[in-house]
């Protein structure tokens, strides 16, 4: 196929590229998108969260949307009709240096769609790279994103300038793969990509580590499938995070037919990804439905508490600080304000547990304060969405 690209100017084109970079996920979920105001009035910076709680202005943008991949859910698939453009490295690296001069974003996020080849197109993102670090002095937040079938030289060069190097999954296994992107080879591509950008990382460890990501709900994968990926990731591959797209249908592809993926189904595996990270849980523990998916009504920590009656109350005063993690409303941070707290004193009533960041409306059923129980009344079902646990979280 012949590709026509309309000479446009760099501005122009930002509005394009910057649209469709926003499937590469690299900061809040999506269901948070529409609250945060402050970034719609441009399509291409999207936000993020940088050290203690700091939301954070990417501007994430592609090289090029030309592609050799017909991906089936893909916005830049190559049988898909639309506009095609590309960045010159130096028009983009001027674009970004422009807003970041202005103070309107605070860092970089770059993809690209596979123009030609994969490491044609990978090195005129590091061109890009390399133009902001040497001719520009910028010295920010770059997010690099490595593309299926890299070259592992480029792979290294990216890394002595970039914060964070990703390389996108998509599906949790090959079988899954195939329902979304047959001509992409599951071990050599995409998992032999990991192992690279996991092996530079180990040998000189980048600011901000490796990420991946998953499309979720386009493929009929369960989440159990998606978490116990995402276990073996972060014990085999030591990864920063791994990121949920949630799947949206784009006309003019095969998959648009299909539903979208429902944003608390995302946002669920958010908060089961927290418990893998961060409160010591392995997929094995979590609750799951008998479709093999997270149940909605309850947030994962509290279905785990639900199903585990047994463990609890626990004693406020006695538990140790993994104890109280498990506790429903009681997070990371309190905990340790717990355990800090209660070397002056001892916790006898709910206004001093709530001193602490805890919430006792949730943890109330779950704990005892000097041997008295607070709770009793009925866990109610909720589908509330909570920015705010994703402000703890960076990047």
């Amino acid at each position: 196929m012949t590709y026509v690209i309309k000479k446009l100017d760099a501005h122009s084109k930002l509005k394009t590229l910057g649209e469709v970079a926003r499937f590469d996920v690299c900061g809040f979920p999506s269901v948070f998108s529409g609250k945060n105001k402050k970034f719609q009035r441009f399509k291409f910076i999207y936000p993020a969260v940088g050290k203690k709680g700091r939301c954070i202005r990417l501007f994430k943008v592609l090289q090029s949307n030309v592609c050799e991949g017909n991906c089936f859910y893909c916005s830049n698939r190559k049988d898909r009709n639309f506009q095609r453009i590309s960045f010159t490295p130096d028009e983009l690296a001027k674009l970004f240096f422009q807003y970041y001069s202005k103070g309107l974003v605070d860092g970089l996020f770059l993809s690209s769609a596979i123009n030609r080849s994969a490491d044609q197109s990978e090195e005129k993102m590091l061109r890009t790279v390399q133009l902001l670090r040497t001719r520009y002095g910028y010295r920010g937040y770059i997010h690099y994103k490595v593309l299926p079938g890299t070259d592992e030289s480029i792979i290294d060069a990216a890394a002595r300038l970039a914060d964070r190097l990703s390389i996108n999954l998509e599906a949790p296994s090959a079988n899954y793969l195939a329902e979304l992107s047959p001509s992409k080879n599951y071990a050599s591509d995409l998992v032999g990509g990991l192992e690279k950008i996991a092996r530079v990382n180990r040998q000189k460890p980048l600011k901000a580590g490796i990420t991946t990501q998953l499309v979720v709900g386009a493929a009929k994968e369960t989440d159990r499938e998606i978490l116990n990926l995402s276990g073996r990731l972060y014990r085999g591959y030591k990864l920063w995070r791994v990121y949920y797209s949630a799947f949206m249908p784009i006309l003019d592809t095969p998959l648009e037919e299909l539903p979208p993926c429902p944003p608390l189904r995302e946002y669920r595996l958010y908060q089961a990804d927290f418990l893998l990270r961060g409160y010591g849980f392995t997929p094995q523990e979590l609750v799951f439905e008998k479709n093999g998916n997270l149940p909605q009504d309850h947030d994962p920590k509290l279905a785990w508490a639900l199903k585990h009656e047994d463990k609890f109350p626990v004693e406020v005063n006695k538990a140790d600080f993994h104890e109280l993690t498990r506790v429903p409303g009681i997070g990371r941070i309190s905990a340790r304000r717990i355990v800090e707290t209660r070397k002056q004193e001892k916790f006898t009533r709910l206004d001093q547990l709530k001193r602490t960041g805890a919430v006792t409306t949730r943890a109330r059923n779950f704990l005892t304060l000097q041997g008295r129980f607070y709770g009793g009344g009925e866990v109610k079902t909720t589908h509330h969405i909570n920015e705010q646990l994703f402000l703890w979280e960076e990047l």
